[in-house]
C-alpha cells in the first residue's frame, strides 16, 4: 500500500538518492512514470515534478537509443550524497566533551531571501537558534556547516565559531529551549506507529519485490525530515532518547530487509522496457 503523503518532487529525489545514482546516473521518463505509479503518483504529476526539477538544473536531459530519460547533474549529486550521510550514517548522540559549533550570522534586510534560505540550511544541519542571529549545533556539524554554507553563496553573511559552554543556565534547560523536543519526539512515535509494523509484516510473510519497493520508499520518506530534525545531540540532554533509539533500529532493520529487492524492482522496471 502506499503512503498518500508521498510527493512527487521529493519521491524523484530519493528514487535518484537510492538508485538511479548506484546504476548508471540515467533513467528513462517512462520508467520513473511506471515507479512512481506503484506508489500512488499519477503521470501527470510526475511529469511536472521532473519539468521543475529539470528547469531548476538538478536534472538533466539525456536520450539513450529512442528513450528519453534524465541524469542528476552536478549539483543534483552533491545533494545526494549529503543526503545519504544524514539519512544513512550513524546519528549517535554527539559527545558532550567535544563542544559546540556557534554561528553568527548577519543579512540585510533587503536579502530576505538569502536570510530564509541561510535559516534553512542551518536548520537542516542540526542547529537551533539562542538569539537573534546566533545559532549552536554540536561541534561535529562544523564540516558540514562550512561545506553547505560556501556552496549556498552564503559564507560572507556568516561567522562560525567553536565553543565550550560556561554558563549560567543549565545546558540541559537551554537545550530545551532551543529545540522542540516534544515534536521530535511525537514524530519518532509516528514513525513506530507506521512502519514497526510494516516491518513485522515482512518478518512473518515477505512479499514480492515491487512491494519491497514500495515499503523502502515510504520508509525512507517518512524518515528523512527526521533526519534532518534531530540534531544529534549529547545522550544526557535528550529527554526521550528511547523512542528515538527504537525508531532508529526500525528503520535500519527495515530498511535492510528491503533494500536489494528494492532496487531489483527498480532494475526489472528498466529491463521491462527495455
Amino acid at each position: 500500500m502506499s503512503d498518500t503523503r508521498l510527493q512527487p518532487r521529493s519521491v524523484i529525489v530519493t528514487v535518484f538518492g537510492a538508485f538511479v545514482q548506484r546504476t548508471g546516473n540515467w533513467i528513462a521518463v517512462a520508467d520513473l512514470v511506471s515507479l512512481l505509479g506503484d506508489l500512488g503518483i499519477e503521470e501527470p504529476s510526475v511529469r511536472a515534478a521532473v519539468a521543475r526539477l529539470k528547469k531548476s538544473g538538478l536534472l538533466l536531459p539525456v536520450t539513450r537509443g529512442s528513450a528519453a530519460g534524465y541524469s542528476a547533474g552536478p549539483d543534483f549529486l552533491e545533494i545526494l550524497r549529503d543526503g545519504d550521510s544524514r539519512i544513512f550514517a550513524s546519528r549517535r548522540p554527539a559527545d558532550i566533551e567535544d563542544g559546540w559549533v556557534l554561528a553568527s550570522f548577519s543579512v540585510p534586510e533587503s536579502e530576505r531571501d538569502r536570510r530564509y534560505r541561510l535559516r534553512t540550511h542551518l536548520q537542516s544541519l542540526g542547529f537551533g537558534s539562542i538569539g537573534a542571529g546566533v545559532w549552536i549545533a554540536p561541534r561535529r556539524a562544523l564540516v558540514d556547516a562550512r561545506r553547505i554554507l560556501e556552496r549556498g553563496g552564503l559564507s560572507e553573511y556568516v561567522h562560525l565559531f567553536t565553543a565550550s559552554y560556561a554558563g549560567f543556565e543549565e545546558i540541559a534547560d537551554l537545550a530545551s529551549r532551543t529545540w522542540d523536543f516534544a515534536e521530535l519526539s511525537r514524530s519518532y512515535s509516528e514513525f513506530l506507529q507506521v512502519h514497526l509494523p510494516v516491518l513485522e509484516r515482512w518478518t512473518e510473510t515477505p512479499g514480492n519485490d515491487g512491494e519491497a519497493f514500495v515499503d523502502y520508499v515510504s520508509a525512507l520518506e517518512r524518515w528523512r525530515p527526521l533526519a534532518y530534525l534531530d540534531p544529534g545531540l549529547p545522550r544526557e540532554l535528550q529527554p526521550e532518547a528511547g523512542v528515538r533509539d527504537q525508531a532508529a533500529a526500525v528503520f535500519t532493520e527495515l530498511t535492510t530487509e528491503l533494500e536489494h529487492r528494492a532496487l531489483l524492482h527498480v532494475l526489472t522496471t528498466s529491463r521491462r522496457r527495455g
